[in-house]
């Protein structure tokens, strides 16, 4: 079962150290990726699931736990399989074999963090991997640093992820909380309480966040058009097959705990179709070839969301195949569109066309993948489609969305059509517009190869359904339903129902191709309701200005507010969660031992320390410190603890003579005048911060976690730190750690002092003097009284 998680390694390990000495000759870099691909061609043959857990973080419910199960699978085929051919197809785009070996390091590193999600079995396993994902991508996508484009699409694709992140941890660990584990497998048996649970909406809702800002789904779509001006390779590695499907991967793995409940139902399904008519919306509006398949990916990830709202068969199967379809043909379209940009000098569809004779391999590739992508049979392409629409007609759906599911399902696969034909008619059949002077030429076979080969996948496998794609799907269904299940697909199951749909999703999307000039000027005059512009305003203007407005008002500069804030906030909080926890302050033994000699010591304290307020003189005030330091040294003696008395008496001494040695410089009363208003505010603070101590120090005595540790100490000082003082043997043997920490602060700070202290002034001049800058220098007037003197030499 290790084999598992070296499939899982391999790639950040080969990024590491392999590539390094394979510079010379990169397409060697495929090798990795290509093997696992066939590790997990091979692991089709296995019917049990593999998985390995190795204990991590025990106590916390932390494992390497992983698994490669059905849904594991497809996905890890997907992840492997594309990464070979889209670092095949790296290495004829880059011509610097630097930037290659570069990208090369970037995409294993991802790829070992996707394989991590798809095959963790630990909710926070997969986090962690999930968050390496949002990083990794966020260098591919600013691969070309020096354009501010791609900057400015990889910070918000990173700040959009990663703050889906935030809100997916938080969503699991109330995962955690509610079902005891975060393993998956222990949390799926506790299915019935975490749906009953209160916490199970928030949670719910915190996973969505997660799942919706990686997949795209409308509103925070945004991010992935802009992440367009990556290299072509990550675009089609991250933005077609992998990235972009961890969300909806998620949500598949996550549904048989959480789904079969109107809150998933529901949102799912608005949120998707919402995304997936969009998506192909937006996708007819674009001019960019890139930009043209980024919306078309948004269009089908909402489909892939929006058939998820049901837990039937037809749903499950629908999830499995479409994933599949769309890696293929989208990928592959992506590959050409990278081939078009190399080849020709431009992605602009508008100064395209009449490719097909110039770059035939490109075109072959590309002409198989459009008509997948507009579901034309028998290409995979069209067993997605129908699939989807059986979906959204049969069991499993919502009396509400009866209706509302199959029309989106044909007006989505109706733009779709579009879309596809656009791509392929505009750029390699028509003739190429009068302006457009490029001198267009096909591009290496390392370029083209990928899209015929993802191409050949796409119109092989419906052809050889009980071969390929039924076991497979058999092993995602069970997975996703949770039960056994045997999948038979077929091309074609005589006249049904999704088939009529899909007749006319296929002849709507003709008619609006044919008429494309209209429909495209129509688009472009109504509004996009893009929310890019709720995240320009959010983070370049509301975040900053509020930041700074907060800043004005917090940091002014004056310690008695600082301490207010602190105070308060502590006060507050501490106040707030024994008030609404219920938390009980007393029990049998928390005051049961009160030595009165004990508390008329502590009354002592408090009145001194009430008197060293309101004392008018510096001097006293030091004497009543001194003498708190004294009574608190008997307080320690009182309780067996004479050592300890005799160190705080003596640093008390010590410090006595310290500070009347300053003092005697300053004057010896207190100047400083304070209204009565600030005083009774302070006093009042001041005395709610000792009453929220105090309840805080009762409810840690009469709601203990755990057994004192005092006693372990007692016991083992001796036999195991061979001391008498048990004091002397915690700082040095027990929390050695702890003190040397602690001694290194105190050196850290002497060094500082130090270096203080030694900046005196100095007659002699100090640092590179400059020539005056004309703008800031001052000239004298001619009156001036100036004595000049020149040395001579």
């Amino acid at each position: 079962m290790g084999s598992l998680i070296a499939a899982v390694l391999a790639p950040a390990l080969a990024a590491l150290l392999l590539l390094t000495p394979l510079r010379k000759r990169p397409v060697w870099a495929a090798l990795v990726p290509g093997g696992l691909f066939l590790y997990f061609l091979a692991q089709l043959a296995v019917e049990t699931t593999q998985s390995v857990i190795i204990p991590w973080v025990p106590s916390l419910g932390v494992n390497l736990s992983f698994q490669l199960d059905g849904l594991a699978l497809l996905f890890s085929l997907i992840i492997s399989g594309i990464g070979t051919l889209v670092l095949l197809y790296s290495a004829g785009y880059f011509e610097d074999a630097s930037e290659y070996a570069r990208f090369s390091r970037y995409t294993l590193i991802f790829m070992t963090a996707m394989l991590g999600v798809v095959t963790s079995a630990n909710l926070l396993l997969l986090f962690i991997f999930w968050e390496i994902t949002s990083l990794t991508s966020y260098l591919l996508i600013g691969f070309n640093h020096d354009d501010e484009a791609a900057r400015s699409g990889a910070r918000r694709a990173l700040i959009v992820t990663g703050g889906g992140g935030l809100a997916l941890m938080a969503g699991f660990l109330l995962l955690g909380l509610i079902g005891g584990s975060f393993e998956l497998a222990e949390l799926l048996n506790q299915r019935e309480a975490i749906q009953a649970h209160a916490l199970y909406i928030p949670a719910l809702l915190l996973i969505f966040v997660g799942a919706f800002t990686k997949s795209a789904q409308y509103p925070f779509h945004f991010w992935l058009p802009g992440a367009m001006a990556a290299p072509t390779p990550a675009s089609t590695y991250l933005h077609s097959a992998t990235m972009v499907k961890a969300g909806v991967f998620l949500l598949a793995r996550l549904g048989g705990l959480l789904n079969d409940t109107p809150t998933w139902d529901g949102i799912t399904l608005i949120v998707g179709l919402i995304t997936f008519l969009y998506g192909g919306v937006i996708a007819l509006r674009q001019t960019d070839l890139k930009a043209i398949l980024a919306y078309s990916t948004v269009s089908w990830l909402g489909a892939l969301v929006a058939v998820q709202s049901s837990n039937s068969e037809y749903a499950a199967v629908a999830f499995g195949v479409g994933v599949l379809a769309h890696a293929l043909y989208k990928a592959a379209l992506f590959l050409t569109a990278g081939s078009v940009d190399h080849g020709v000098g431009t992605r602009d569809i508008r100064q395209l066309g009449g490719l097909a004779r110039v770059m035939p391999f490109t075109f072959a590739g590309a002409l198989i993948a459009v008509v997948s992508m507009a579901g034309i049979p028998p290409l995979l392409g069209f067993l997605s489609k129908e699939l989807l629409k059986a979906a959204s007609v049969y069991d499993g759906q919502p009396d509400a969305f009866l209706i509302i599911f199959p029309i989106a399902a044909v007006l989505g696969s109706a733009l779709t059509v579009t879309v596809a034909l656009r791509f392929l008619w505009d750029t390699f059949v028509r003739s190429a517009p009068a302006e457009a002077h490029h001198h267009p030429h096909e591009v290496s076979p390392l370029m083209w190869i990928g899209a015929l080969v993802l191409g050949t996948l796409t119109l092989g496998l419906p052809l050889a359904l009980p071969l390929t794609l039924d076991p497979l799907l058999g092993r995602v269904v069970a997975v996703m339903r949770g039960a056994p299940a045997e999948i038979h697909l077929h091309l074609f199951e005589g006249i049904t129902t999704p088939l009529i749909m899909s007749a006319i999703s296929i002849t709507l999307g003709f008619g609006l191709f044919l008429l494309r000039g209209r429909v495209i000027r129509l688009l472009t005059r109504l509004p996009s309701f893009d929310t890019v512009g709720v995240y320009q305003w959010l983070f370049y203007r509301a975040l900053p200005d509020g930041a700074a407005w907060l800043t004005m008002r917090l940091q002014n500069g004056r310690l008695h507010f600082y301490l207010l804030v602190v105070l308060g906030s502590a006060i507050s909080l501490t106040a707030a969660l024994l008030l609404l926890g219920q938390v009980n302050l007393t029990n049998t033994e928390t005051l049961g031992g009160l030595d009165p000699l004990a508390g008329v010591i502590c009354v002592l304290l408090m009145a001194g320390a009430i008197t060293g307020v309101i004392v008018p003189t510096r001097l006293g005030a030091i004497a009543i410190l001194g003498i708190e330091g004294a009574l608190l040294s008997l307080l320690f003696a009182l309780f067996g603890a004479p050592d300890l008395a005799f160190t705080q008496l003596m640093i008390e001494v010590v410090t006595l003579v310290l500070f009347v040695l300053a003092f005697h410089f300053l004057p010896n009363a207190f100047n400083m005048q304070i209204p009565r208003r600030t005083r009774f505010f302070d006093i009042t603070f001041a005395a709610a911060s000792g009453v929220v101590v105090t309840l805080l120090i009762l409810a840690a005595a009469a709601n203990p976690i755990a057994e004192s540790i005092s006693g372990y100490y007692v016991e083992n000082a001796y036999e195991v730190g061979h001391g008498h003082n048990v004091v002397n043997v915690i700082l040095v043997d027990f929390r050695a750690l702890d003190t040397q920490g602690e001694i290194l602060v105190l050196i850290i700070a002497a060094i500082g002092v130090t270096a203080l202290l030694r900046l005196r002034p100095s007659g002699q001049p100090r640092g590179l003097h400059l020539p005056p800058d004309p703008e800031t220098s001052i000239t004298l007037p001619v009156e001036a009284d100036v004595n000049l003197e020149v040395e001579q030499p």
